[in-house]
């Protein structure tokens, strides 16, 4: 038998989620079961409704010692150096640099350096914690730099989770240097439709609807030369270097993508530099209006 003492983290949600989380090696198919045929008490009383809802404090038994319990095994990085651009009681919003992974199994990654840097400052204890785990609430390619937020309670998370879907709520910027003069209107609004394809490890961009293609919209507006700010308002996976493939003009050093080559440093010169917040609901509504931003120092 298994117990567990429902915290903070794990408040509100359903039980068949609490369980899915907190045994993720475990299949479906066995939680149903036990949930069908009783094995899962709340405060002591047998529970087989799915949507049942925890309240903290609660106690779930579930009587199956064969099941481990898995918690957050992360590697912790010891004096992990990172650069917070902005952080609070619910949430931190840090850069990434260029060629760091956001999550890995075997090498340094985004998510550890996160992770170690709150278990330092005591914010996030993973033993202590059943379902919860720290994570970001949006990523960036491996070689693109910039700003990305972490929740540090399951309540930010859920909210932060769906505001990054609206963009009336978090509206994402990204500075760019691409291989040549802007020469287009310095205003440029481009919709089209665009798949990723795992084989080349390239986004396709189309201007025109294709099977398993995704639509997706991209604002860009001219600084200076070749510096642009970009403004995301969908979110596809290489958005932006596939539609300024598309549009003859690459970023520096995308070779992927047919970018001028300046350097040989695993570098392209993408950076999301700014984060505004609006319309964001309770407890985060004091973020409403602000905005995080930090400009490259080849953007400057």
């Amino acid at each position: 038998m298994t117990k567990f003492k429902i915290n903070k983290n794990d408040h509100h949600q359903s039980i068949f989620k609490f369980l899915k989380k907190s045994f993720s090696n475990t299949p479906i198919s066995v939680i149903y079961k036990w949930l069908r045929k009783g094995d899962v008490k709340i405060n002591s009383k047998r529970i087989k409704n799915h949507n049942h809802l925890l309240k903290e404090n609660d106690i779930v038994e579930v009587y199956d010692s064969n099941k481990p319990v898995l918690r957050d095994n992360f590697n912790y990085l010891k004096d992990v150096k990172l650069e917070i651009c902005y952080e609070d009681q619910n949430l931190v919003i840090v850069n990434k640099p260029t060629n760091l992974e956001m999550h890995s199994t075997y090498n340094p990654c985004l998510d550890d350096m996160v992770k170690s840097y709150l278990v330092d400052k005591k914010e996030y204890h993973p033993k202590k914690e059943n379902s919860f785990v720290i994570s970001h609430i949006h990523r960036l390619d491996k070689l693109t730099s910039g700003l990305v937020i972490y929740a540090k309670n399951k309540t930010s998370m859920d909210i932060l989770t769906n505001a990054i879907k609206n963009k009336d709520q978090i509206e994402k910027y990204y500075y760019a240097l691409v291989s040549d003069a802007w020469t287009l209107d310095a205003k440029l609004s481009l919709t089209g439709w665009i798949r990723y394809d795992s084989t080349i490890q390239k986004a396709i961009f189309s201007n025109r609807e294709l099977p398993s293609y995704k639509n997706c919209k991209t604002e860009f507006n001219l600084i200076k030369n070749n510096l642009i700010l970009v403004k995301l308002i969908t979110g596809r996976k290489h958005q932006i270097r596939a539609s300024l493939s598309y549009l003859k003009n690459p970023i520096l050093n995308d070779f992927r993508y047919g970018g001028k080559k300046i350097n040989d440093q695993k570098i392209i010169y993408l950076s999301a530099s700014k984060l505004v917040f609006d319309n964001l609901e309770k407890p985060l509504d004091y973020l409403n209006k602000k905005t995080v931003e930090l400009i490259p120092q080849w953007a400057k």
